[in-house]
């Protein structure tokens, strides 16, 4: 008898306000919706509450009866770890936890104290088990979880600027940027993926990082964190906040994806890309035996739709573009595109 195969999706920005929410993710059902594990990045706060953070223009925060979009879509978990969790305060992150509770949608990453932000979010189908941790390395300092103040789950980086080295023949020259990942932070990390390891077969880890407002290069510590989370026992690792697709890289094995781009963003920009990715997992025997992803454009209302065969080349040929600096090889002769690994 063969193995069963569970099935797992997993995308980017997700963040939803819209008059219906139900239907919203109706074009991405055989993907999503249709995933034995389906995760993202929820990218908002979903709650009536709160009050905007002072000092922001502007913040986001979903209704909560956005939750039946979520519940529609397919997820099974989402990840709260991100620079716009805490927009509307403590109050607004808590009612998010609460109303996912309700709808049985599983959460990691912040929580009612330092401890809670940190536990996994442990999503079991046809046998295969999953824990999901969720990070921020982009955030307002209040934004972080703390023993008896609720927030998120971070992991500090402090940047540095050291003159080029022609800054005596070319004054004002552009400096090089350092990044200094804090070490306890790191350490936290590298303990959640040890604990969740002991709950599950499949460790995956979204991470909050890099540089948007249409800067789309990647950082060196997105690489760096993304290669620290493997070594630490992490299989797969998922990024998200430069609203840009970015490379796919297989290290050790694993994929990781720097940026998944916008998977439902309420929000039109130069700065953000329309296209993103549907990374998708075949687990066998609680290991992943396959890897692919699945092109997605936002259209003209702004809703995910699953590109077909002949309508993907100019999306595939822009992720072997981005990707070709790590040797990442994809295969696009099928109805999704293999990452080979």
């Amino acid at each position: 008898m063969s193995p069963k195969t569970t099935t797992m999706a997993l995308v980017g920005d997700t963040y939803l306000k819209t008059d219906n929410p139900a239907s919203f993710f109706r074009s991405t059902d055989a993907y999503l919706g249709a995933a034995d594990i389906a995760f993202g990045n929820l990218e908002a706060p979903i709650s009536d509450r709160g009050t905007l953070r002072e000092g922001k223009a502007s913040g986001f925060r979903s209704e909560p009866r956005m939750v039946e979009g979520l519940k529609a879509g397919g997820f099974s978990a989402v990840g709260m770890a991100n620079n716009h969790s805490m927009d509307y305060g403590g109050q607004a992150l808590l009612d998010t936890v609460d109303i996912l509770d309700e709808a049985k949608i599983g959460h990691t990453g912040g929580g009612r104290n330092i401890a809670e932000a940190h536990l996994p979010a442990v999503v079991t189908a046809n046998g295969a088990s999953v824990a999901f941790l969720s990070y921020a390395s982009v955030f307002w300092p209040t934004y972080a979880a703390e023993e008896d103040r609720p927030g998120i789950a971070v992991v500090r980086v402090a940047t540095a600027y050291q003159p080029g080295g022609r800054v005596f023949e070319q004054p004002a020259s552009p400096p090089i940027v350092i990044t200094i990942p804090n070490a306890a932070d790191l350490d936290a990390v590298r303990r959640d993926i040890e604990r969740a390891r002991e709950k599950a077969d499949i460790v995956v880890i979204s991470w909050h990082w890099g540089v948007s407002e249409g800067f789309r290069t990647m950082v060196p510590y997105q690489v760096e964190f993304g290669h620290f989370a493997v070594d630490a026992g992490a299989d797969v690792v998922i990024g998200h906040h430069p609203h840009v697709l970015q490379a796919v890289e297989v290290y050790k094995g694993k994929v990781i994806a720097y940026s998944m781009g916008n998977f439902a963003f309420p929000y039109a920009s130069a700065n953000y890309d329309v296209e993103s990715i549907i990374l998708r997992f075949q687990i066998q025997d609680k290991r992943i035996k396959r890897v692919s992803f699945v092109p997605v454009l936002q259209n003209s209302d702004l809703r995910p739709e699953v590109l077909d065969v002949k309508n993907r080349q100019k999306l595939v040929d822009k992720m072997q573009q981005l990707s070709a600096g790590f040797g990442t090889r994809f295969d696009a002769s099928g109805d999704e595109v293999m990452v080979v690994v």
